[in-house]
């Protein structure tokens, strides 16, 4: 005698709500306070602001390495086991690195927080909310992983401040206790890879009538992989993603270029805390328009919007005006980091989602690796960032026609999306 197990519609939200503390705990905590320690780390152990940036490189270029395999292990691996690891090694950096005596050891440590945070922190949320979510996946994509600016927003003053009372050491140790005290417990018991039907679990979306064995085969709908890589869409998006870390990497450099028109670190902070809560607001609307309107319009809209704000940020130099302006560079990185992973995802299906996105994503990484450095360079070199603000807003431009002509080419159409059906 068998029994129907029953269906636990609550599950994808468990999943929703592990992936929105992995954004505003991990990405706030992790990636998005790193640029506030340049200043301090500079004078305090005398180096330039190249050397000081140079680890955050590093860590972009184990991160991009780490992509390569990451989509692959996701799926073989409990993804609660990897995500836990990675969690405890990622606070682990933060808490001996405020013991370091020698920027050279920030080197060293920022190799492993690469290849340790971007599995939970870069992939996690975009790979399982599509297994989780066949319905509405733009809008709580855009959430998941929109709120990471919101943490940003609320960290970055909270950070700053320790910094400027409590020293760097400080702010380091208490990041490092708070990451792994507030997401391993997520990470242990909600973040499963996708659904399992014979435990009552469904995507969200999933029409429950039907059989188990329709849920697997939706799992294995689109492209394969190795095909996707020979594709025009494959090649669009990835000189897409690469050329728009150009200004991906600006953003740790904030603070640094408003310190530069006399600034104090904490009102420099407040612009990265403007530009993080646009980012937050972007990601959010980014997710809930891809799901009702044609992605070139949303794209296109994006990118003006990202343009308007660093073109701001370029000539405004009154904190009011700089706030704002950053705040809508802020909700133009909805453009790179929630409308590319949704591009991905449909143009190329959720068979192989998480290997194609791992590698997009890699090549993102060693671009952000190279730029955030390069970008310390051109200051060292012309005492200013105008010349890399002014080459973001030109690329942007760029970046967003590949990726509407390579959403335009896709070859995987899922009929049921709703983006689809306005086509």
């Amino acid at each position: 005698m068998s029994t129907t197990p029953q269906i636990k519609t609550w599950r994808p939200w468990l999943v929703f709500a592990g992936c929105c503390v992995l954004s505003f705990i991990g990405f706030g905590l992790i990636v998005n306070t790193q640029g506030l320690y340049f200043t301090a780390l500079s004078e305090e152990f005398g180096v330039g602001r190249s050397q000081v940036a140079l680890p955050l490189s590093i860590e972009q270029i184990t991160a991009a390495i780490t992509m390569l395999f990451a989509g692959a292990l996701l799926k073989k691996i409990d993804s609660r086991i990897i995500i836990s690891i990675c969690i405890v090694l990622s606070g682990g950096v933060f808490i001996l690195g405020s013991t370091f005596t020698a920027i050279w050891q920030f080197d060293v440590a920022f190799a492993i927080l690469g290849a340790a945070y971007v599995i939970p922190i870069a992939l996690t949320p975009a790979v399982l909310l599509s297994n989780w979510f066949q319905k509405k996946l733009g809008t709580v994509m855009g959430i998941g992983m929109g709120i990471s600016g919101i943490g940003g927003a609320i960290f970055n003053p909270v950070v700053s401040n320790l910094i400027t009372t409590q020293g760097w050491r400080t702010a380091y140790l208490i990041t490092g206790i708070a990451v792994l005290v507030c997401i391993l417990p997520f990470s242990i018991f909600a973040l499963k890879f996708a659904p399992n039907p014979a435990k009552g679990e469904l995507p969200y979306g999933y029409e429950a009538q039907a059989d188990n064995d329709a849920t697997t085969a939706a799992t294995a709908q689109g492209i394969d992989a190795k095909k996707a890589f020979l594709t025009r869409t494959f090649i669009f998006l990835s000189v897409a993603i690469i050329i728009q870390q150009f200004s991906n990497s600006l953003l740790q450099h904030i603070s640094a270029h408003e310190v530069q028109y006399g600034f104090t670190l904490s009102q420099g902070a407040l612009v990265m805390t403007g530009t993080l809560l646009g980012a937050a607001a972007g990601k959010m609307l980014i997710g809930i328009l891809l799901d009702h309107l044609k992605p070139a319009i949303v794209i296109s809209i994006f990118t003006c919007v990202g343009i308007l704000g660093w073109g701001g940020l370029l000539f405004s130099h009154m904190q009011v005006t700089s706030i704002a302006a950053g705040l809508f560079a802020g909700i133009g990185q909805g453009f790179a980091l929630v409308g590319i992973p949704w591009i991905i995802r449909n143009s190329f299906g959720p068979k192989d989602y998480s290997t194609i996105l791992s590698i997009i994503s890699m090549f993102g990484s060693f671009a952000n690796a190279a730029l955030t450095t390069l970008h310390g360079t051109l200051f060292d070199a012309t005492g200013s960032y105008v010349t890399s603000i002014s080459g973001g807003i030109v690329i942007y431009v760029l970046a967003a026609a590949l990726v509407i002509a390579a959403y335009a080419g896709r070859p995987y159409r899922d009929n049921n999306a709703i983006a689809d059906s306005k086509q």
